[in-house]
């Protein structure tokens, strides 16, 4: 990698514009090393890092990133980092300038190859699995276009003024790249709609018991019956709202379609209805109660979890962790108000929705894939799997809408399955467990003492004085698995004697055997 600035590429521009620059694939060009633990102190060039070297403490400057010469900039005092690390994160942070939003929502033609497109919310759309995936983006400023194509990493083109129908660049190894405007994307303003959460006054982390008690109390406040104040109209309607608002919110269905895809959404699960047995989607928007199917739902997903026979009999909590995709409530517009929180956001893959198609003279609905509006992310969710007294291998621990979400469809249920682990001292068979005592040809003889460790710690004793027989079994009441859902009861435990017997008797045993 190059650590000089590169000059000109294309003659983009003229002398005064900004041009393109080489650099790392995640749009890194260089750690820039500056004196006296300053990073606005003098430059020392010769101390200048490539974008993959650690930047220890007592090292001051800043990282140079292809569309900022001057990013993160530190004292001597300062974690470990890369820079390639901080451009990376630093990209998403990088708005559009006003002057260049002209660019969302057109279509151009890249080399000659294929359409990609500029969206809403700096989404790139283009037809490769990472920008389909929704790891695709961009952002432009000082009339440059940034591009971070997933894995193909940082392409970058120049933008001589408002309107040019001819754009060209360079990729991030400085291969260079063309595209050709095609069309503008008419977008439908869209009607700000109301918040439910905000009508209600509460999170949107708030729980049912909250939801119901902010309900209750703005009802009793605005109902038309007792509300004393001047503005009524305005309480009508803001009585409206809250009703409508807790209709949604009060169903957990109902809720998790609104969260992922807002009002349209909703509206969208009442469009596809396609008749079956009652639901609340259906009564929630009028019409004959038809149910709504499964197509509006994720699918199910099963784990196998280890657990040990110990926590099966005494009882635990597991705590299961897995990467699922969330999609970021209110990051549909990218705000001042709401960008650090929907930063690490990225675009939704593409949605399935009915469309309406005019052919040979009929209009017909048919299902067509667009690109989602709505914003997702991977996070790390923690479920805690409470493993009950009792429960066998095969037992299920159902956590509904826990799965993948996506825009406007209520999530599968994960399913974790329970797989007991083989136990050392322990075999179970049902609610019964059974156990091998090993006991020498005497003890077998003239009586057993036997203490054994129990699954919960507890020390039993086994005592009897009468002969055992090779592989008799002894049956201990009450002492096998507790019987789940009835913690009362419990199964029992047999004990199955293994009886030693001697490799070989002295004469002096031998004679006294036969003297007997």
């Amino acid at each position: 990698l190059c650590l000089c600035q590169t000059e000109a590429f294309f003659g983009f521009g003229g002398s005064a514009a900004k041009k393109p620059k080489k650099s790392s694939k995640l749009g890194c060009v260089a750690w820039r090393q500056t004196s006296n633990c300053d990073p606005n102190g003098p430059r020392d060039k010769a101390a200048d890092k490539r974008c993959s070297a650690i930047i220890n403490q007592e090292s001051s400057g800043y990282c140079e990133c292809a569309w900022s010469e001057k990013v993160y900039p530190v004292t001597c005092k300062h974690r470990r980092f890369r820079c390639e690390q901080v451009c990376r994160d630093n990209f998403v942070d990088v708005e559009i300038e006003e002057e260049m939003k002209w660019i969302e929502n057109t279509v151009w033609n890249w080399n000659n190859w294929r359409d990609v497109t500029f969206g809403s919310n700096n989404v790139f759309q283009a037809p490769t699995p990472e920008c389909e995936a929704g790891e695709c983006s961009w952002t432009a400023k000082d009339g440059l276009i940034y591009i971070m194509w997933g894995d193909a990493g940082l392409h970058t083109v120049a933008v001589p003024s408002k309107g040019v129908k001819q754009i060209e660049g360079i990729r991030y190894d400085g291969e260079s790249i063309r595209a050709a405007f095609q069309r503008k994307i008419e977008v439908e303003e869209e009607e700000e709609e109301k918040d439910y959460y905000e009508v209600l006054g509460i999170d949107a982390e708030a729980t049912d018991s909250e939801i119901r008690k902010a309900y209750r109390k703005l009802s009793r406040e605005l109902h038309p019956d007792k509300y004393t104040g001047t503005d009524k109209e305005e309480a009508e309607q803001r009585f409206i709202q809250i009703q409508k608002a807790y209709e949604i919110l009060k169903d957990a269905d109902l809720r998790m379609v609104y969260d992922t895809g807002g009002l349209e959404a909703l509206e969208n699960i009442h469009d596809d209805d396609d008749g079956g047995g009652m639901d609340p989607f259906s009564m929630f928007f009028g019409g004959g109660g038809h149910g709504r199917g499964n197509r509006n739902r994720g699918q199910t997903f099963k784990a196998q979890v280890k657990v040990s026979l110990a926590d099966m009999y005494t009882g635990a909590e597991r705590e299961v962790s897995f990467q699922r995709r969330v999609v970021c409530r209110n990051c549909r517009k990218i705000t001042s108000k709401n960008r650090a929180r929907c930063s690490q956001c990225k675009a939704c893959p593409p949605e399935v929705k009915m469309v309406h198609r005019q052919m040979g003279g009929f209009v017909v609905q048919q299902q067509e894939q667009v690109p989602s509006k709505e914003r997702c992310k991977d996070e790390t969710t923690a479920l805690t799997a409470v493993i009950e007294k009792g429960m066998d291998s095969g037992s299920e621990l159902k956590f509904e809408r826990m799965g993948e979400q996506t825009p406007g469809q209520i999530p599968g249920d994960v399913i974790l399955v329970l797989d007991q682990e083989p136990h050392k001292q322990f075999s179970r068979n049902g609610n019964d467990l059974k156990t091998t005592v090993h006991i020498p040809l005497k003890e077998a003889l003239t009586g057993v003492k036997h203490t054994f460790s129990h699954l919960d710690g507890r020390q039993v004793v086994v005592e009897t004085s009468e002969i055992i027989s090779p592989l008799q079994v002894m049956t201990l009441k009450g002492e096998g698995m507790p019987v789940h859902d009835v913690p009362s009861q419990s199964g029992d435990m047999f004990l199955e004697f293994d009886v030693h017997f001697p490799k070989k008797l002295t004469p002096d045993q031998i004679a006294k055997l036969k003297e007997n």
